[in-house]
C-alpha cells in the first residue's frame, strides 16, 4: 500500500487561512489527502510566538491528539520560519514513504523537495498560489490550489465535529454511532 507524508507549515496554512477568509480544518486535511493510503506521519510545524497563549498550546494539543507530529520552536521577535525542520523531516523520512503533500510557500525548501523527487518521490504542494515561491512551485510535481477544496477542507462553525441531532425519534443504531465516535475522541 503506498504511503503518504503530510509536511504542514504552520505559519504558511494560517496566512492562506487569513487570506481566504475562512478556516481550515487539520483533521479533514489529513483525512482527505491521505485517502486510501497509509499515512507515515503528519507533521505540523509551529512557531510559538507566546508561550503562555493558552488557546495556541490548546491548539497544538488538538493536533497532537488528531495524529499530527507537532515540531515547534519559540522565536522571539525574528521572523517565524521552520523550514529547516520541515526539510530535516522530509529528507529523513523519505524512505517511508512514496508521497509527500506539503503546505508551504518558502523557496529555501525547492532544492529539498527536488533531492526526494530524484529519490523517485512524488511531492504535491498545497496551498495559494499568491503566496507560493514560483521555484518552489515548479519543484513539485503538482500544486494543489486549497481553494479547490473549500466544501471538504473549511472547518465547521465551533471549530467541533458536526454530529447528527440526536432525537427521540432516531434509530438506536444510529444513537450507537454517535456514541462509538465520541468515545473514539476520547
Amino acid at each position: 500500500m503506498e504511503r503518504i507524508g503530510l509536511f504542514i507549515d504552520g505559519s504558511y496554512i494560517y496566512s492562506a487561512a487569513k487570506r481566504m477568509g475562512w478556516n481550515v480544518d487539520h483533521r479533514r486535511v489529513l483525512e482527505h489527502f491521505r485517502g486510501d493510503r497509509a499515512l507515515y506521519n503528519a507533521f505540523y510545524y509551529a512557531p510559538i510566538t507566546d508561550p503562555n497563549d493558552e488557546r495556541q498550546l490548546k491548539f497544538l494539543d488538538a493536533l497532537v491528539f488528531m495524529g499530527y507530529t507537532v515540531r515547534s520552536h519559540e522565536v522571539r521577535g525574528e521572523s517565524p520560519n521552520l523550514g529547516v525542520y520541515l526539510v530535516t523531516d522530509l529528507l529523513l523520512t523519505a524512505p517511508r514513504w512514496e508521497v509527500a503533500l506539503i503546505s508551504s510557500g518558502a523557496r529555501e525548501i525547492a532544492p529539498a523537495v527536488e533531492a526526494v523527487r530524484a529519490m523517485g518521490k512524488e511531492v504535491r504542494l498545497l496551498g495559494l498560489p499568491e503566496l507560493t515561491d514560483l521555484e518552489l512551485r515548479s519543484s513539485s510535481d503538482r500544486f494543489i490550489d486549497i481553494r479547490e477544496y473549500r466544501e471538504v477542507l473549511e472547518r465547521q462553525p465551533g471549530g467541533r465535529r458536526v454530529y447528527p441531532d440526536v432525537t427521540a425519534e432516531t434509530e438506536s443504531s444510529t444513537v450507537n454511532n454517535v456514541l462509538d465516535a465520541l468515545e473514539e475522541e476520547l
